[in-house]
C-alpha cells in the first residue's frame, strides 16, 4: 500500500555490525542497529506560559547497540523556535530496556557527547539536557513483507522548556463502533484501520481509513478524509472538522463521494497511548473508534 511505503520512507532502519576485538569477534556493544528518523517535527512547549510553537528540519538517528545502550545524534537542534540552525547534538551511551515491544530510554542530566555549530564544536555543558524520554513502538504488519511501521515518542527537557518530537504519519488500530440511527442498530468491527498524516506546513491533517466498514453488509472500502485542522500540545493533538467530502481511490485516483458525506468529525490523540474518533456519516451512521498502537488479534 501506498502510504505504508511513504511510512518506510521516512523511518528507515540498516543493520551495521562490526568488530574492534582483537580475536575479531565482535562485542555486544560493537553490534548495533542505526534508525534514521526524518517524518517529525518538534513542538517547543514553554511550561511557564502554558504554549508551545512548531518548529520544522530537526532529524534523529538512533544506534541501538546489542549491549543495551543507545546513542542519539540530533541534527539541527531546536531549543527554542530562534535557536540557530546548523547546531548538531552527540548524546552517546544511554541505556535502554525492552518492554513489551518497546524500547525504552529515560534519563535525567544528559550531558551531551559533542556538540557542534555549523560543523565548529561548542562547550557541551550549555546543552544539559534535564531530562530525555524515548519510545520506540516495535511493530510490523503481517503481510508479504512484514512492513514495519513503527511508533516512536520522544522528549526532552531543558529548563522551563519541553520538546516533543511529533511524528507526522501514525497508524493506529482498535475497534470500530456504529449507530445506525435511522434502524438502532449496533455494528462493530475491529478490522478498519487509521493511519493519520499531520501536515505542520498547512497546519491539516489526512485520515485515510483501510478496510472502512459501517455496517454488516457495507462492503469494506478505503477511504481518505482530508484537510482537517488540528492543533498540538505538550501531550498530543487534536482535530476538528465540522463536515467534508471523503474520497474513495478509483484507479488510481481519488473520486470524492458526496454521499458518504462526513460531519462533525472529532479526533483526541494522546502520544502515549492512541486517539479516540467520533464522526457522523451519511447523517445517518454514527462512528466511534478507539484507536491505539497493538495490532489487532483478529
Amino acid at each position: 500500500m501506498k502510504f505504508l511505503k511513504t511510512i518506510l520512507a521516512l523511518v528507515m532502519f540498516a543493520s551495521v555490525a562490526t568488530s574492534c576485538s582483537n580475536d575479531d569477534e565482535p562485542s555486544a556493544h560493537d553490534n548495533y542497529m542505526e534508525q534514521n528518523y526524518t517524518g517529525c517535527f518538534q513542538y517547543i512547549y514553554k511550561k511557564s506560559l502554558n504554549s508551545g510553537v512548531i518548529v520544522k528540519g530537526t532529524t534523529y538517528m538512533f544506534r541501538w547497540r546489542a549491549d543495551f545502550t543507545v546513542d542519539v545524534y540530533i541534527k539541527n537542534a531546536k531549543f527554542s523556535a530562534n535557536m540557530p540552525d546548523g547546531i548538531e547534538i552527540a548524546i552517546e551511551g544511554l541505556k535502554w530496556v525492552s518492554d513489551k515491544g518497546v524500547k525504552v530510554v529515560s534519563s535525567t542530566d544528559v550531558v551531551p557527547t559533542k556538540v557542534t555549530m555549523s560543523g565548529n564544536e561548542v562547550d557541551a555543558s550549555a546543552y544539559v539536557i534535564d531530562d530525555l524520554k524515548l519510545n520506540v513502538f516495535e511493530r510490523r504488519l503481517m503481510d508479504d513483507q512484514l512492513t514495519y511501521i513503527p511508533v516512536i515518542n520522544m522528549s526532552m527537557t531543558m529548563g522551563d522548556v519541553e520538546v516533543i518530537t511529533v511524528q507526522k504519519q501514525t497508524v493506529y488500530f482498535g475497534s470500530t463502533g456504529v449507530v445506525n440511527n435511522a434502524a438502532s442498530t449496533n455494528f462493530t468491527s475491529k478490522t478498519p484501520y487509521y493511519a493519520v498524516t499531520l501536515d505542520p506546513d498547512k497546519m491539516q491533517a489526512t485520515i485515510d481509513v483501510y478496510n472502512a466498514k459501517f455496517a454488516e453488509k457495507m462492503p469494506a472500502m478505503n477511504m481518505k478524509f482530508a484537510e482537517i485542522p488540528f492543533e498540538v500540545s505538550n501531550l498530543g493533538y487534536k482535530l476538528a472538522c465540522k463536515e467534508l467530502i471523503p474520497t474513495i481511490k478509483d484507479s488510481g485516483v481519488d473520486v470524492p463521494y458526496p454521499s458518504y458525506k462526513i460531519t462533525n468529525l472529532n479526533g483526541d490523540a494522546t502520544f502515549a497511548t492512541g486517539m479516540n474518533l467520533q464522526f457522523n456519516c451519511m447523517e445517518v451512521f454514527t462512528v466511534q473508534a478507539n484507536l491505539g498502537y497493538t495490532l489487532p488479534t483478529e
